[in-house]
């Protein structure tokens, strides 16, 4: 495991410890949780822009094509879904 030291200004060093007390949880796993978190929302915001210049590619046709298979598939799980009740 790798070992980080940070500076940390001092509003947001109380807080956390403030987190800390009310959670019980450490510094270490609280700084990590938000630091994955960070990541990941991250990830999520490249893959929206990405996903939106393909779009953006895209014409009017194949829109409402993808539009029509999308509404199919969802159409077939929600048919499974009630099968399964």
């Amino acid at each position: 495991m790798t070992i980080i030291s940070l500076r940390l200004p001092d509003e947001l060093s109380q807080r956390l410890e403030q987190e800390t007390v009310s959670s019980h949880q450490s510094r270490s796993d609280l700084i990590r949780l938000a630091l994955e978190n960070f990541l990941r929302e991250r990830q999520r915001q490249r893959l929206l822009a990405a996903f939106a210049a393909e779009a953006a590619l895209l014409d009017r046709e194949e829109i409402a094509v993808l539009a029509e298979d999308f509404a199919e598939a969802e159409d077939q799980a929600l048919d499974r879904a009630e099968q399964i009740r």
